[in-house]
C-alpha cells in the first residue's frame, strides 16, 4: 500500500483517483491498509503499469514533475482525455504510450 500512496504523491493526485485507475474501491484500500495486506494481482499489475508509464513520461519529458503533470492533464492528442485515466485498460495504455513515443521522436503534440 505504500507503493500506491507514494505513486499518488508523485502524481499529485488523490488516492481515490489512483484507486479508480487500479479498479479498487476506497473502502477496499482502507481495509487493506489497516491489515497491512497487499493489493490483488490485477490491481498490482495496474499499479506497476501506472509507474512504468510515469517513468516513460519522465524520460520523454525530462523531469518527473513534468511527466506527472502530463499524465494528469487533458491531452488534445488523446481527444481531451487525461492520460492517467486511460491507464485502466490495455488499449488506453497503448494509446498513451504511442503519444509519448510521438512526443519523444518530435511529432507535434
Amino acid at each position: 500500500m505504500r507503493a500506491l500512496d507514494h505513486l499518488a504523491q508523485l502524481l499529485r493526485v488523490e488516492r481515490a483517483e489512483l484507486a479508480r485507475v487500479l479498479g479498487v474501491s476506497l473502502r477496499t484500500l482502507q481495509r487493506k491498509s489497516g491489515e497491512n495486506e497487499r493489493l490483488g494481482p490485477a490491481a498490482s499489475d495496474r499499479l506497476a503499469r501506472v509507474r512504468r508509464i510515469l517513468d516513460l513520461a519522465t524520460d520523454v519529458l525530462g523531469e518527473q514533475a513534468k511527466g506527472a503533470h502530463w499524465l494528469t492533464s487533458k491531452s488534445r492528442a488523446l481527444g481531451g482525455e487525461v492520460p492517467l485515466q486511460m491507464l485502466d485498460t490495455d488499449m488506453g495504455t497503448q494509446r498513451v504510450q504511442q503519444e509519448l513515443h510521438q512526443i519523444e521522436f518530435g511529432f507535434p503534440l
